[in-house]
């Protein structure tokens, strides 16, 4: 398998789209439980009027559909990348235990979640299908968790490159695409600021998306000692120093974890329009692609 900026795009979109996901079917998963301890009374869920709880109907079906069209999109960068789509195919064909047709398999059962979520959203369906829609929700939320951490897994079996070497790599990129999630549910918030509680579920996107990317400094300090002290040529400095040390620092550092971070922490004590809100969502995306690029690009030059 190669790996070019198309594979750096599949890594994004997909662990993006399955972050909002799994964020997203938590929240209604959650709903549905307070709804069912209220003997069913759905109304009743949100407890007082401009909770978070009432924006979260009207906003999944726009993170459901961006998600949606996310991991489609991935999906043809990484055909696009093979050259071969039928290598894609024989992973379902003649599945076996390694990480890429377990992950081949996760990205393919979200997928399918993905659909059935949507069209009970956006059809008029029966209760069969509404009960099956949170099944499918609880079963998405198990195939995102897998499809987020697999992409490190993945990048970690290639054994040629040092920069992948290291245990903390899918613990960075499950945490990055959960911040990724919080990111595309604070833009579809946006949109959706007309509706009761949208303004609340922003504010707890934000803290929620605060307190990941602080996991997540804390885990980009632990991958890069660990990379570097299980490699003599210490793979990670020379990323921090070399040809992609402006998309590392200013793209993933200053865009994707430093600059929301401050916004963040200004913006939950005071209202914020909806432009600005969307701006701090895209610069942690922005960060986000910056931080597959340099991964993939830098692991491959080093080892070079």
């Amino acid at each position: 398998m190669t790996f070019s900026e198309l594979i750096a795009l599949y890594l994004f979109l997909g662990g993006t789209a399955a972050g909002a996901f799994v964020l997203m079917a938590a929240a209604r998963l959650w709903r549905a439980w307070c709804a069912w301890r209220r003997g069913g009374r759905e109304a009743a869920c949100a407890g007082s009027r401009g909770s978070w709880l009432d924006a979260v109907v009207p906003v999944s079906r726009w993170v459901y559909g961006v998600a949606l069209a996310m991991m489609v999109a991935g999906l043809l960068c990484l055909l696009a990348d093979l050259g071969r789509p039928e290598a894609f195919y024989l992973l379902f064909t003649r599945p076996s235990g390694s990480v890429m047709s377990i992950g081949a398999i996760a990205v393919a059962s979200l997928t399918l979640c993905m659909g059935l979520t949507l069209a009970c959203e956006l059809l008029v369906l029966g209760p069969f299908w509404r009960k099956a829609a949170l099944v499918a929700e609880g079963v998405g939320c198990v195939a995102a968790v897998v499809v987020m951490a697999y992409a490190g897994m993945l990048l970690q079996t290639v054994v040629a490159v040092p920069l992948w070497q290291s245990d903390w790599l899918w613990v960075l990129f499950l945490l990055s695409s959960l911040s990724f999630g919080c990111a595309v549910i604070l833009l579809c918030a946006c949109a959706c600021r007309g509706y009761a509680g949208a303004v609340a579920l922003c504010r707890r996107s934000m803290a929620l998306d605060a307190a990941f990317i602080v996991m997540e400094a804390a885990v980009t300090v632990a991958f890069s000692c660990s990379v570097d002290a299980a490699c003599a040529v210490q793979p990670f400095r020379a990323l921090a120093v070399g040809g992609f040390a402006a998309l590392f620092w200013l793209g993933f550092v200053g865009c994707g974890m430093l600059l929301p971070l401050m916004a963040e922490a200004a913006l939950l004590r005071r209202h914020a329009s909806g432009a600005v809100v969307a701006t701090v969502a895209s610069s942690v995306l922005a960060g986000g692609l910056c931080l597959r690029l340099v991964m993939v690009g830098a692991g491959v030059s080093v080892a070079m």
